[in-house]
């Protein structure tokens, strides 16, 4: 048990530093954006960064909340049933599963593009993980079966 709970304390904390790293660059990205577009306006452009921008932080606030709640669990502060329920589970929900750039990726600044890639790839991949680990959640009424 003690090698899982190590396992699984180290793929939190480097999710949790990537997810992390996403935000910052997010964060960033939008700093220099606004002071770009104050210099040189298209009101549509601004519109689809901002939308898309939107979809970003979707995927990464659902995603730090699914990673604080697994970390809750390792240190014993929720239960594994509480961690899998629908207030801390990734919503598969076309909102955050699409890219609506594809094919018009040129008309976007490189960040985004970038941020719109890793946070879709990370969304994914949690998306698995999350579903996976839902459905091994034991309930409180089942018991374990050891080898004894």
């Amino acid at each position: 048990m003690m090698i899982v709970t190590k396992f699984s304390s180290i793929l939190y904390d480097k999710t949790y530093n990537e997810t992390l790293e996403l935000l910052t660059k997010s964060e960033h990205f939008l700093k220099n954006y606004a002071v770009q577009r104050a210099q040189e306006e298209n009101k549509i452009l601004d519109l689809r960064v901002n939308c898309e921008m939107t979809r970003v932080t979707a995927r990464l606030t659902q995603i730090m909340a699914w990673i604080l709640a697994q970390k809750a669990v390792l240190r014993g502060e929720m239960s594994s049933q509480e961690a899998s329920s629908d207030k801390f589970l990734l919503k598969e929900n076309d909102f955050c599963l699409s890219n609506n750039i594809k094919g018009q990726e040129d008309e976007y600044p490189l960040p985004i593009r970038e941020l719109l890639i890793d946070s879709l790839s990370l969304f994914k991949r949690i998306l698995i993980l999350s579903s996976h680990m839902r459905e091994k959640t034991i309930s409180p009424n089942q018991t374990f079966r050891t080898l004894n």
